[in-house]
């Protein structure tokens, strides 16, 4: 699928992703780990509640419990007194019957005694030694969470792949689970090449970057190294580094210049095979897979930003596919594009934005890039825009959908500089 004679013959994108999928084999183990430390995890196997929860019948407010016949057209006109013949908290552990006309002054999670069927608030209530004016009626189990209510021993909590959160986590501690089984976290390996940053001519932003990202999404970096423009030295590192990683990305040397070494080292690899090498995205479109025994080699460009996106696009379904999860819905909103951005029909483009907030409506403020290397666009931006591969371009004022990356910003608060980047011109 790659250009003979070194020029790229450029893949969709739904098809490099499909193409690649298929070609991962990974298989991730399960690591049992303290419960507290399985949040943000994804689970390794289906979890299901061990007990009932409420365990029993309890009160949802601080109140009187009685019977409900017992305050049937109880107003504040006309009060029914009712005989208090104890009190509940809830590490109560002798529970009352109520006979006729009686309560039991209970907290919020106290069970219920016995004959109780609902719980009037505190506050409708005026308690005068032993007697209770009740001020109100409400109906029968109102203010009463029942045995079972949130789950019944046996209900599932967790399916096998669901990312764990807090909610996941107080659920299965309060079913009695104390340690939970999750799949390990994807040993992802980053060699970065070029004699450029082995000189230390220019800083390796790249390999921070990248190796932020794979933490971001819930990888480890097993390993890493930096390596110069050679193939045997490039081939070595990528060899040592499937040794001890479930797979790899190689920064640098993926276009088709006489430094461009990346293809070349990887398929001499035994049983290395090339998925794709070009793809229809920008920034990022140098981009290459490739697998070796069923692990994903991945080549992206050296510069920082199309290294990021490239890789966003890539890492993140494979890391959903091993842990058998759909990827993470992404929040989004709409606005108005301040400029126009042209599209190369038949790629993807990506264009980071400032989202502001202009009186009643949002304003999209595409950055000016001057490369894929400029960090700035990362800092700056709060969203990203995407622009189809059957469009040729956005026209200025009209309404996009962007991916928001951070909080939406107030014009006025914008730098001077940063409004000049786009400012409207309807």
């Amino acid at each position: 699928m790659v250009a003979i004679g070194k020029v790229l013959r450029f893949t969709g994108v739904s098809e490099a992703l499909d193409a690649l999928l298929r070609e991962v084999s990974i298989q991730l183990e399960g690591e049992v780990v303290d419960i507290l430390d399985a949040v943000g995890r994804y689970s390794f196997r289906d979890y299901t509640s061990r007990v009932d929860l409420p365990p029993f019948d309890r009160s949802a407010v601080d109140g009187v419990a009685t019977r409900f016949s017992d305050v049937v057209g109880a107003s504040e006109s006309s009060p029914i007194a009712l005989k208090l013949v104890g009190s509940l908290d809830t590490d109560s552990m002798e529970i009352p019957t109520l006979g006729r006309s009686e309560a039991v002054l209970v907290s919020t999670g106290a069970p219920i005694p016995k004959g109780a069927d609902v719980v009037i608030p505190i506050e409708y209530c005026v308690v005068r030694g032993e007697t209770v004016l009740v001020y109100r009626t409400y109906p029968r189990l109102a203010n009463i969470s029942l045995k079972g209510e949130d789950l019944v021993a046996g209900d599932l909590i967790v399916r096998r792949g669901t990312k764990l959160r807090p909610w996941h986590i107080a659920a299965l501690a309060a079913s009695g689970y104390e340690e939970v089984e999750v799949f390990r976290k994807p040993r992802i390996a980053v060699v970065n090449t070029g004699d450029e940053i082995v000189r230390g001519v220019i800083p390796n932003t790249t390999y921070f970057i990248i190796s932020s990202l794979v933490k971001e999404i819930g990888g480890e970096v097993s390993y890493s190294t930096i390596v110069p423009d050679n193939v045997e030295r490039i081939s070595e590192a990528v060899s040592e580094a499937l040794q001890l990683s479930d797979m790899v990305v190689v920064t640098g040397g993926t276009s088709v210049g006489s430094a461009d070494l990346t293809s070349e080292a990887i398929l001499r690899l035994s049983g290395a095979r090339e998925v794709f090498h070009g793809i229809r995205i920008k920034p990022g479109r140098t981009a290459g897979a490739y697998v070796v025994e069923g692990k994903p080699v991945l080549a992206v460009s050296g510069l920082p930003v199309a290294a990021f996106v490239s890789l966003n696009l890539l890492l993140v379904p494979i890391l959903s596919k091993l842990y058998g999860s759909p990827p993470e819905p992404k929040p989004t909103t709409t606005g108005i594009l301040t400029r126009r951005l042209a599209n190369d029909v038949g790629f993807r483009s990506y264009y980071r934005t400032i989202v502001c907030r202009d009186r009643n409506r949002n304003l999209i403020i595409p950055l000016k890039l001057t490369g894929s290397g400029i960090l700035s666009t990362l800092i700056r931006s709060n969203a990203l825009l995407e622009i189809p591969e059957e469009i040729e371009g956005l026209e200025e004022g009209s309404e996009v959908v962007v991916t928001l990356l951070g909080p939406i910003v107030e014009c006025s608060e914008l730098p001077q500089v940063l409004l000049d980047i786009g400012l409207p011109h309807f």
